[in-house]
């Protein structure tokens, strides 16, 4: 007979779950364990076991000093809190700008 306080192993279809809930949910991991019983360290095995996607957006922005006549048009600016202004050349997806304002 099993520990009854132990936990079972999750399937991998359950882990899959899990871990685009917690992608797609925004909540920190720390959280989110806390809230699904997980242990920290198993989520962190998890992910990297099965390769959940993170998606993590670049910080470098490339700063251009110049402007030619063969450049695009601009789309849109935004001035950051720390004053840099980052020029906008086409659309971008809202998350983008939002990882840009943290």
């Amino acid at each position: 007979m099993k520990h009854p306080s132990k936990n079972q192993r999750r399937s991998e279809k359950e882990i899959w779950a899990l871990l685009s809930i917690q992608e797609k949910s925004g909540v920190r991991v720390i959280a989110f364990c806390k809230t699904y019983k997980i242990h920290k360290a198993t989520y962190y095995n998890w992910r990297n076991k099965y390769g959940a996607q993170i998606k993590t957006i670049d910080k470098f922005v490339p700063v251009h000093f110049g402007r030619s006549e063969s450049e695009p048009t601009l789309f849109g600016e935004i001035e950051l809190a720390s004053k840099a202004i980052v020029c906008l050349y086409q659309q971008v997806d809202a998350t983008w700008i939002k990882s840009l304002l943290q």
